[in-house]
Order: structure tokens, then sequence, then C-alpha cells
């Protein structure tokens, strides 16, 4: 009599998968400091891959090509780093000036409440908005940025290899699984969605914090370059980002020059947002990553605790990374299919025989 082998149920794999990518997830955790340099370097080169290639068909020499590019990219880097350094160096002189400004806010603030009927106790007000926290928090930025040399290190040969070995790396792969292999053309098909993305939302960006730049130098808020930085980091955050943008300044404008530069502020920073979602994306062709928005909201969330504020940042890459490698395989095919927001045609992906 033949006896078949025994078969592992299906709720069992799943509990198996889950408990494999939450212990990934805590050695990720563990490991931050060193991924995200590391990833960041990957998604800059695929996002400089298009000028290295565009540099070696106008008849440059490879080497060169890849200098030019790899310089540009850090030159750019660089100079966002110099701009946050110097601006959060001139934060940590100014945040003394504003302590006692502060602390009359917070008690206009509970007597108005008051006013209300609303009791409140100062034990209840949300540490960031205390002086003291305020000035922990500037301190610990300015520490965190003095420690990104060795991330820059990490980043810069990240970005160099990466570039200088993606065309060979992508040939040994092609001549070991087949050029129709399901991997490759779901890793294809991954760096012609991000590329897109991550261009045209830098020229969102770009239009959003040159207009907060000029709104914020108008009204006399301080440091209005480390805040329109800030507008342009963030418009690459989806649903959250203008949030996030937008409340430092508001808290500055409100301690320098009182509430109506802050109502100013917040009007100013939603109509910027306005024009920026739904009147320049809609007419940028190729923005649609079809990420369902629950799934790019708990993305968020998720990296963000696994790679800490960075991992904000890479939230949407890394999930459209995800899905495209779940597409690749029929097994993990369906699991891609409920992180969509619609079906597509061509989402299926042919496994080689």
């Amino acid at each position: 009599m033949a006896t078949g082998r025994p078969s592992i149920s299906s709720p069992v794999v799943a509990l198996g998968s889950l408990v494999l990518i939450l212990v990934a997830a805590l050695a990720l955790r563990e490991v931050a400091s060193l991924v995200v340099p590391i990833l960041f370097g990957l998604f800059l080169a695929l996002l400089a891959s298009p000028l290295l290639n565009r540099l070696e068909r106008r008849g440059a020499s490879r080497l060169v090509a890849l200098a030019a590019a790899i310089g540009l990219v850090l030159l750019v880097v660089v100079a966002a780093v110099a701009i946050i350094a110097v601006s959060v160096s001139q934060l940590a002189v100014l945040i003394p000036r504003y302590e006692d400004r502060l602390a009359e806010v917070i008690a206009d603030a509970q007597q108005a409440l008051a006013g209300y009927g609303i009791e409140t106790n100062p034990e209840t007000i949300p540490g960031l908005l205390t002086p003291g926290a305020l000035a922990s928090f500037v301190q610990s930025t300015a520490a965190a940025i003095g420690r990104t040399a060795g991330a820059l290190f990490v980043l810069t040969f990240t970005l160099i290899y990466a570039l200088s070995g993606a065309a060979s790396l992508r040939s040994r792969v092609e001549g070991r699984l087949g050029q129709r292999h399901a991997l490759i053309a779901g890793v294809s098909r991954f760096g012609t969605d991000l590329r897109r993305f991550l261009v045209v939302r830098a020229q969102l960006g770009l239009f959003a914090a040159l207009l907060v730049f000029v709104l914020l130098l108008v009204l006399g808020v301080p440091l209005p370059a480390l805040w329109a930085l800030l507008t342009f980091a963030a418009s690459f955050i989806p649903n959250i980002g203008t949030i996030v943008a937008l409340v430092p300044p508001t808290l500055l404008a409100l301690l320098d020059s009182g509430v109506g530069a802050a109502g100013v502020v917040v009007v100013g920073f939603t109509l910027i947002n306005f024009a920026q979602d739904y009147l320049l994306q809609p007419r940028m062709m190729g923005t649609e990553l079809n990420l369902s928005p629950l799934v790019i909201f708990i993305s968020i969330i998720v990296w963000a605790w696994i790679l800490g504020p960075a991992g904000a940042l890479l939230a949407v890459p890394l999930t459209v990374g995800v899905v495209a490698l779940l597409e690749a395989f029929p097994s993990s095919s369906s699991i891609a299919l409920l992180m969509r927001d619609h079906d597509e045609a061509d989402a299926g992906l042919v496994e080689s025989g």
C-alpha cells in the first residue's frame, strides 16, 4: 500500500512565513543604521543610471560617465546635508530665545480651553511642545547629523559599486536564468516604475519647496531653507508628508510672529499642496504606482518602525519592490494583487521554462 508524503497545511505555512517576516523585520531594525545608507545608495544609483547611459550614448567613456553621474549625485547629497547641518545649528541657537514665548503660548491655550470648560493639566501636554523637549530634540538631531560622515561613506561606495556593476550583474543573471525569467522582468518593471515615481515626486517636491521658501521668506519665518528642504523630502511620503512638513514652520511662525503668521503658513501650505497634488500631478503622466492607499499608509508606519524616520522616505520604493517581487512568482502573485489598487492586464509575469 503506497503511502503519500504528509502535506503541510496552508495555515501552518502562512504562520511560518509570518514568523520569518517578523524575524527579518526585527533583524533589519537592529542594523538600520547600516541598512539605510545602503538603500539610499541603491535608489540614488537607480536614479543616476539614465544619466550614465545618456552620457555613454553621447560618446563619453564609461569611466568619465560614471565619474560625472556619481559626482553630480554626491554634490546634491552633500549640499542637502550642509543646508540641514547649518540650519539645525542655527535652530539650536534660536531655541532658548523662544522658550519663554512657548510657555506663554501654552498658558494662553490652557486659558482658552478653560473658557470652554475644558480643564487641562500641564503634565498632559505632549512632551514635544515643552521647551526642554524642543531643545533636546534639536540637540539629538544635531548629533545625528554629526554621525552622517560614516553613512555618506557607505552611501558613496554603494552608489559606485551599484552603477559600475549593474550591467555585468544583469548579464550574468540573464545568462543564468534566461532573459524572460519572471524575476528579471519583475526587477525591470520595478526599476522603471520606481524611477518614474522618484523623478516625478522630485519635480513636484522642488516646485513645492520653492514656493514654501518664498512664502516663509516673505513672512520672516526663521530658517526658510531648512523648512523648504523638509517640504521637498516630505513630498516623497504620500498622505502624511504634508503634515510632517507643515508642523515645524507653523510652530516657529507662531512663536516668532504670532497666530496670524502661523495661520498664513497653514493656508499657504494647504494651497501649495493642493496645486501640487491636484493640479500638477494629474498632468504628469506615469505617476501612478497602482498601490492601495491603505497599503501605502501601513507601509509608511511599518518601514518607519523598522528603519526609523528614513523608513518613511523609503516606504513607497521598498513597498513597490516587494510587490514587484511578489508578482514575479505564481505562488505569491495573489498577495501582490491584494496590495494593488486595481488589477492590471499585464501584471502577470511568465516564468521561463
